[in-house]
């Protein structure tokens, strides 16, 4: 896709690595030169693709997958909370929405009736009340809230000082999202710097799996890829 415009330029059977070479490989070097920003999800083969096919491209990681890998990560250390704590398997459950939400966002004005909770509450203190009684859990939340913080007001410097912290005594889901964060740091600063996303992309992609469900798939492959190269480029921007 041209993220430019939302142009669809093709659409590929799969994703290995040595299929996108010789694909890409088939334009001439001299407008391969010519891409100037790739952007992203973290699949680690994309990279190597990228620096060979395309040796003038700035790669950029996509913001969004920035953000799932951290949300996915917490949630599996609540999990892992939630049942090693019977006591707290209900709380812990119930409130993952909040857990996952950003703090700044979190609402701390509104006392409302908090189910597990004796005494009203706000959203906040709820968030605050479950993390108190987890310290690893807590370290967790603060951060992921602290990396998000990060992506969405694009502070490099305090992200590279987050992703060197140490975190061996984490969950090893934690552990595993730092090192990937760690691996693919160059190019998610790129995205802290360029405006770029794959916004229009995944939008795409959602109205795929539409195409897909509503005709109950397609016997052949180059059929199925017809079609989504029609309506994808032939639809007219909503005019709002």
């Amino acid at each position: 896709m041209d993220s430019s415009n939302g142009t669809v330029l093709d659409i590929l059977t799969h994703r290995h690595t040595g299929f996108l070479k010789s694909y890409f490989f088939r334009y001439p070097l001299k407008v391969r030169k010519k891409v100037e920003t790739v952007c992203i999800d973290m699949f680690k083969g994309y990279i190597d693709v990228i620096r060979v096919c395309f040796p003038n491209a700035v790669i950029i990681t996509d913001r969004f997958h920035v953000a799932q890998l951290l949300n996915r990560s917490l949630n599996s250390v609540r999990v892992q909370t939630m049942n090693q704590n019977k006591g707290h398997y209900k709380k812990l459950k119930r409130y993952w929405k909040l857990l996952l939400k950003s703090h700044e966002d979190l609402d701390l004005t509104n006392h409302k009736k908090s189910t597990g909770f004796y005494h009203l509450m706000t959203e906040q203190q709820v968030v605050d009340e479950l993390l108190r009684q987890f310290p690893i859990l807590e370290e967790s939340y603060w951060l992921v809230q602290n990396l998000r913080s990060c992506i969405k007001y694009r502070n490099i410097q305090r992200f590279k000082t987050l992703i060197e912290k140490e975190t061996r005594h984490l969950p090893k889901t934690i552990q595993i999202s730092m090192e990937t964060l760690r691996y693919h740091s160059n190019s998610i600063i790129n995205a802290l710097t360029y405006s770029n996303s794959n916004g229009k992309l995944e939008g795409t992609n959602n109205l795929i799996k539409v195409i897909k469900r509503i005709t109950f798939g397609y016997r052949l492959f180059s059929n199925f890829r017809a079609r989504i190269l029609l309506i994808c480029n032939t639809m007219l921007p909503l005019q709002i």
